[in-house]
């Protein structure tokens, strides 16, 4: 009897000793669920906060593409802004170019209308009064008045019978004209020069404009 008392308390030892190690383990499970939901919640604040973060990150990125679009546009329209200012900088530069030969070729040209100028007056003066010209046609006509009248003379006297008389009168008359003669001669020297003149001034002023069809490409206009 007191062997089996003896074996019925070593049971209740053991079974003791297995509850507590049960307990213990069960307590250890308990603390180790109890960690791993304070863990699992903290990662799903965690996941949350990051998904948050996700979304905010996303409409950083979406608002930073909308300004680098925009960016890129800005940067298209400063080079094509660039770009005309460069063109017209060129085109400044070519338009000094051309305003220096512009300037030359004007100079040239308001030369060449005062020479061509200068040379109409001239001519014009071959024909105005004290020209040679002028004298020359004026001393004829006063020579051919005066043959007429020595012939109207001469022939008066050639109808009075005074042949002697009539014959002086001629011979004046013909010396008159031969004197009108000469002086034509002078009037028609006088307008050779006026003629050769006048076409030297004509061709000048065709060559003047075609210089000035050139000074209208030099300067652009």
């Amino acid at each position: 009897m007191n062997a089996t008392a003896k074996r019925s308390g070593v049971d209740i030892r053991l079974i003791a000793i297995a509850v507590i190690v049960l307990l213990l383990a069960f307590g250890g499970a308990a603390a180790w669920a109890y960690t791993m939901n304070a863990d699992l919640e903290r990662t799903r604040q965690a996941l949350s906060s990051t998904s948050t973060d996700l979304d905010t990150t996303k409409k950083t990125l979406a608002d930073t593409d909308s300004k680098v679009t925009l960016a890129k546009a800005a940067v298209t329209d400063e080079e094509a802004s660039i770009k005309s200012d460069k063109a017209r900088i060129t085109n400044l530069g070519n338009q000094i170019k051309r305003k220096d030969a512009c300037i030359a070729a004007q100079t040239a040209n308001l030369a060449e209308i005062r020479r061509i100028l200068a040379l109409e007056r001239e001519n014009f003066d071959r024909t105005s009064s004290g020209s040679t010209w002028a004298k020359a046609n004026d001393a004829s006509n006063k020579a051919l008045d005066l043959a007429i009248s020595y012939l109207a003379k001469s022939y008066a006297s050639a109808a009075a019978g005074s042949y002697s008389a009539a014959n002086s009168w001629l011979s004046r008359s013909n010396a008159q004209v031969a004197a009108s003669n000469r002086q034509i001669k002078a009037s028609n020297k006088a307008v050779d020069a006026l003629n050769a003149a006048s076409d030297a001034i004509n061709k000048a002023s065709d060559e003047f404009a075609k210089t000035l069809d050139e000074t209208a490409a030099t300067c652009g206009s």
